[in-house]
């Protein structure tokens, strides 16, 4: 880690009230061909416990994940301290534990919305059904094409024919990332819900650490200006500040802003 990361974060962890959020693929977890197999590396989640439990520390993981997926994948429940923001923003654990059980779209949307994400399950399944080598992943509000690990020009093939497919229905916002397109029937984004919980937590200052081009939206909503500290994962442009080159790297910053906190309170 850098002199001047280290600089920034010590500055981060003097202020009374602040927020510490991570995305979680490819920044506590690192990114591997089945979604479902994703694990956080190890300190990574321990680390942001002991964060939560320090005072003036609210914490979070913002995930494109919906509530119920994140939830398994982290273990982190109603006692652990940590907000959970997912579907990019659109669900949220805070203030209401029993909200994780809730993961049906029909919760999240009214008949129209509703209408429109079958229509695009049905279209993507379409896609996949001429590559077969791709995968589909279901959320509450959203239909996503996963491409990692496939054929190149399939990938390529199918990724054009899903952005298309979300460009024809109004209403669609397109999301893509890393070998993978999201086709959503929600506006709701990390920057969004990032802001809602430092403003109820009364947070001075947000850190947030993410890998993707979701979490841009995330970086450009906050401002460094006035305390925030943006930390992008991995190669790639960015809007964030500060730069790390790996999940490894985020739990040691996570570890550094711990024992700094520690030292300062």
């Amino acid at each position: 880690m850098g002199e001047e990361l280290r600089s920034a974060l010590t500055a981060f962890a003097a202020r009374p009230r602040v927020l510490v959020a991570v995305d979680f693929d490819g920044t506590l977890a690192p990114l591997v061909t089945d979604p479902l197999q994703a694990r956080a590396l190890h300190g990574g989640l321990e680390t942001l416990r002991e964060a939560a439990a320090l005072g003036g520390v609210t914490t979070a993981v913002a995930s494109g994940r919906d509530l119920a997926t994140l939830e398994a994948l982290t273990g982190i429940g109603p006692g652990d301290g940590i907000t959970l923001i997912g579907s990019h923003g659109a669900q949220t654990n805070r203030g209401n534990p029993a909200d994780l059980a809730s993961a049906v779209g029909a919760s999240l949307l009214d008949e129209a919305a509703a209408a429109l994400l079958e229509t695009l399950r049905d279209e993507l399944a379409a896609i996949r059904s001429r590559y077969p080598a791709v995968r589909l992943e279901y959320k509450p509000a959203a239909v996503v094409l996963h491409t990692r690990d496939v054929e190149p020009s399939a990938a390529k093939a199918a990724t054009k024919a899903a952005r298309e497919a979300g460009r024809r229905h109004p209403g669609v916002h397109v999301t893509p990332g890393k070998e993978v397109v999201e086709l959503s029937v929600s506006a709701a984004d990390k920057g969004s819900a990032l802001g809602e919980l430092a403003r109820a937590s009364r947070s001075e200052a947000t850190l947030y650490v993410g890998d993707d081009a979701t979490d841009e939206r995330a970086f450009a909503a906050l401002h460094p200006l006035s305390g925030d500290l943006t930390i992008k994962v991995g190669t790639g442009e960015t809007v964030a500040l500060h730069r790390v080159p790996d999940p490894e790297a985020v739990v040691e910053l996570l570890k550094l802003f711990v024992e700094v906190r520690r030292l300062q309170g």
